[in-house]
């Protein structure tokens, strides 16, 4: 994983404590690296990284050694003198011998998390490799146009997409009490359900489980229970692109289905989706169902624009807050593209659908 922006923007407290029993050896190669140069190190707490350690390379090599009772959840960033390369990643620092090779495929090694951290790594990025390969082969000669898969294409690259998402997810279940599944469970909660978020975090480590990171995701997961299949979605009345103000439970209770569309005109996969969103409301609007666009825009005038150039004609809202807004502040929404597909009596019957699984549920209801 890349973390150089993880690296560089905490400001915290460390929290390696000094120990006497047990020790943890770092060492490893940096390609193409110079005597004299730096790698740095940074330890995380609470969910963010400082830097902590520096460590002068001599022949691209480095060797240290850290007292260590407990795993510690570590980063490492390399630059050289001229600012050409750049390597990061994530490691962990715990009682045996650790052993990083730091390139542009960085690997981690020798220790219980580090040997389960790049297992996972590796098949993710083979199905990367996947993936990219059929960028490639499907590239288009003139770079100003946009990538539109053929249908078999798009489902090629979507199954792919679910099979990475689904190693991730296996993989903090089945290390969920380890440091390394409570790392990957901070980095990917967003995957899973907010009852699957708080079943999670109530399984990691004594010594995380009071942490403020966990506590911030218990709390949006408890906001994103409002919006689980089954529940009763609460009005609310925001401003309309026309100037008037729009109660979501008057546009609800007049269709047979209703699709909360939360999005961003600057959000690139909320972009890529919409032609779908565009085909479906076409297909399925004089069958009964509506949709109802909520920007997390800023800017008024790209709000409007990017609502023309889609061709959006259903209702459209948006309080120009970015995430500052009602659907996170009271249902947790933290990413967008977010869908919210709600029936005639105001009740939630699907959330997070996208493409042929959107249209598979609204076609169940309306066909």
């Amino acid at each position: 994983m890349h973390t150089k922006t993880l690296l560089l923007a905490g400001l915290f407290t460390g929290i390696c404590a000094s120990c006497s029993q047990h020790s943890c050896k770092i060492e490893g190669t940096v390609e193409n690296a110079k005597d004299g140069d730096t790698l740095y190190i940074a330890r995380m707490t609470d969910g963010t990284f400082l830097p902590t350690d520096t460590v002068l390379l001599t022949d691209g090599k480095f060797s240290m050694k850290v007292a260590c009772d407990s795993t510690v959840i570590a980063s490492y960033y390399y630059q050289d003198k001229q600012n050409h390369e750049i390597y990061s990643n994530i490691f962990f620092m715990e009682n045996g011998n650790v052993k990083l090779g730091i390139s542009s495929n960085g690997k981690v090694s020798g220790t219980e998390c580090n040997d389960i951290y790049q297992q996972l790594m590796d098949s993710v990025y083979a199905i990367h490799a996947q993936m990219s390969k059929i960028y490639s082969e499907h590239a288009l000669t003139d770079s100003t146009m946009e990538f539109t898969p053929d249908p078999e294409t798009e489902e090629q690259l979507i199954a792919l997409d679910r099979q990475s998402n689904e190693l991730v997810k296996e993989n903090v279940k089945a290390h969920i009490n380890k440091p390394v599944g409570y790392f990957l469970f901070l980095s990917c909660y967003n995957m899973f359900t907010p009852a699957e978020i708080l079943e999670l975090a109530d399984q990691v480590a004594p010594n995380y489980k009071n942490s403020s990171t966990i506590n911030y995701i218990k709390e949006e997961a408890q906001r994103g229970m409002n919006l689980a299949s089954g529940q009763s979605f609460a009005d609310i009345a925001l401003p309309a692109i026309d100037g008037s103000n729009l109660r979501l439970a008057d546009i609800i209770k007049n269709n047979k289905l209703t699709l909360v569309d939360c999005w961003a005109s600057w959000c690139g996969p909320c972009r890529k989706e919409m032609p779908n969103v565009v085909s479906l409301y076409k297909k399925y609007h004089e069958k009964g169902l509506e949709i109802i666009g909520i920007s997390f825009d800023e800017d008024e005038n790209e709000w409007k624009q990017a609502v023309e150039e889609m061709n959006m004609t259903w209702p459209q809202v948006s309080e120009l807050q970015s995430w500052d807004n009602i659907m996170t502040r009271q249902y947790g929404v933290t990413s967008i593209p977010y869908t919210i597909l709600i029936d005639s009596n105001g009740t939630i019957i699907g959330q997070q659908l996208r493409g042929k699984e959107l249209e598979d549920k609204v076609k169940e209801y309306l066909d």
